[in-house]
């Protein structure tokens, strides 16, 4: 089941319904396939035929989906890159899957100008509305022919944190894309009159699941970067029927004082994942869509991304019985999907009882790029390792208990404690450091770094915090900063970071900014 062959089928039957609404303009499924394939054609052209991969520094748009189809359509492997991340980090990625060429929006162009990018300015292509010689140089391109290298050629490569300090590629395939989507359509009852605003980063695996709404020949609108007016803004003037958000995004919405004067009676399909909504945040969000159903989801990125869903039905139903363990479970897995929870020794656990989750599906990666062994350590007799821990009711929902050890969610960002630690201990007045994430109102979790300082040092949480901008991406360093005299460790010397989030609550209250010696400014 080849991406190319599915786009090209819905394109010519499709070819006059509208494909794309955009502040610029609107484009029938004609105009954007002609657009996409001459991206191909531009790509090719570039030195990123068929097989060869292309990074995408770029924040969501038109331009940005037309590119990543344009890779499905000609061969090429899709590499979206966070542009949250600091230029060492994007330079690290591009250079971990050999691209052969960059397509920038112009905001990250001047990026290029300066190491370690600039090793790359003279292969970017910088694609933007303001850039005649981007639109003239699309106009001049020939449209490229169609490549179907088959159901499991590499589709794309999402990056995401690594447990050894780098970030780590996962490739998915044709087929990985194609049937994650079709499962996540039936689920939800995506339709092809569905008009789907894309709110997710286009970086994020989460923004896959709106790739049923191309493979049915429906509609897109693109949210360039979220804020709960622009969201708003966007279901008022075109009419949005489906979205995929996090908790933390639905919350900023109803929040805002402004949020009431939209209209948001077309939304019919609210899809969000990356943890559970409190009850009260849930009430809330129903009594502010009236005519969204609403659908958990949990997956990964090495799963295309979607494993199991909690459905509007048993939201509802967990409302009415006020069953936080309803509302707090992650559903049932998807159709094709084979899940098993199993103790440290591999065996199947009963039901109820905690063990790691394992699945077999159709969107199971086909692998980590480059790393062999982290792939064969996760990937065994076709079944996925997930490092997350889990129980199956007797209905057979899904509770997730724990994470990917130290992965921390802040605002619907992964953040590996280890990519922070391994900055924080550069800085030389620090001895030893471990990173948490603490409960936060407003993103879900913050980032917190728990340091001890060499014998005589002295440092400040504002030096810290300017070392650690230096070198990573903003959402990644600490929003918090406690000074201690040593860490806690068990017998045989690991930290016990469960104990630091459990004294974290018992001492000052996360939110609330601190100086070096632990008091609140």
């Amino acid at each position: 089941m080849n991406l190319a062959r599915l786009l090209n089928e819905t394109a010519r039957v499709h070819a006059r319904r509208t494909a794309l609404l955009d502040a610029e303009f609107t484009l029938s499924w004609a105009q954007w396939f002609d657009r996409m394939r001459r991206v191909a054609g531009l790509l090719a052209a570039a030195g990123a035929g068929p097989g060869a991969r292309f990074g995408l520094l770029m924040k969501n748009g038109f331009r940005q989906a037309e590119s990543i189809w344009a890779g499905h359509w000609g061969g090429a492997v899709p590499v979206p890159v966070n542009w949250r991340l600091a230029p060492p980090e994007i330079a690290d990625i591009l250079d971990d899957a050999g691209c052969a060429v960059v397509i920038v929006d112009p905001e990250f162009a001047p990026l290029f100008e300066a190491p370690p990018l600039s090793a790359w300015r003279a292969r970017t292509i910088v694609a933007g509305a303001d850039q005649g010689d981007y639109e003239r140089l699309l106009a001049a391109s020939a449209p490229a022919p169609m490549h179907d290298g088959g159901g499991d050629a590499e589709a794309i490569v999402l990056y995401t944190g690594g447990t050894t300090g780098r970030s780590k590629g996962v490739r998915l395939s044709h087929c990985n894309l194609a049937w994650n989507s079709i499962q996540v359509g039936l689920a939800l009852g995506i339709r092809q009159d569905d008009v789907t605003l894309t709110v997710a980063p286009m970086f994020h695996a989460a923004a896959l699941c709106s790739n049923i709404t191309t493979l049915l020949g429906g509609t897109h609108a693109y949210l360039r970067q979220f804020s709960p007016q622009a969201m708003l803004e966007a279901v008022e003037r075109w009419g949005i029927r489906f979205t995929t958000v996090v908790p933390t995004m639905l919350k900023m919405v109803i929040d805002d004082p402004g949020a009431a004067r939209f209209d948001r009676s077309s939304l019919r399909v609210i899809f969000y994942g990356s943890s559970p909504m409190p009850m009260s945040w849930l009430r809330a969000a129903i009594g502010f869509f009236p005519n969204a159903g609403f659908h958990q989801a949990y997956g990964l990125t090495e799963t295309a991304p979607i494993l199991t869903i909690l459905g509007d039905d048993e939201h509802r139903a967990g409302i009415a019985a006020d069953d936080a363990a309803i509302l707090g479970s992650a559903g049932r897995p998807l159709v094709g999907v084979e899940m098993r929870i199993v103790d440290d020794a591999g065996v199947e656990v009963g039901v109820g009882q905690p063990g790691e989750i394992r699945v077999r599906a159709p969107g199971v990666m086909l692998g980590y790029h480059d790393r062999p062994a982290e792939t064969a350590a996760v990937l065994q007799d076709g079944w996925f390792s997930t490092g997350d821990v889990g129980a199956l009711d007797a209905s057979g929902r899904l509770t997730i208990l724990d994470r990917k050890k130290d992965l921390i969610i802040t605002g619907g960002e992964n953040v590996y404690s280890v990519d922070v630690e391994a900055v924080l201990a550069r800085h030389p007045a620090v001895a030893e450091v471990a990173v948490i994430g603490v409960p936060d109102d407003r993103l879900g979790e913050a980032v917190a770094a728990v340091v001890v300082l060499r014998p005589g040092a002295t440092l400040s949480t504002e030096e810290l915090v300017a070392h650690c901008r230096a070198s990573i991406g903003a959402y990644k360093v600490p929003r918090h900063v406690r000074f201690v005299d040593a860490l806690p460790r068990t017998a045989v010397g690991k930290v016990r970071k469960s104990a630091l989030r459990d004294d974290w609550g018992k001492g000052e209250r996360p939110g609330q900014p601190e100086q070096a010696d632990g008091r609140r400014a």
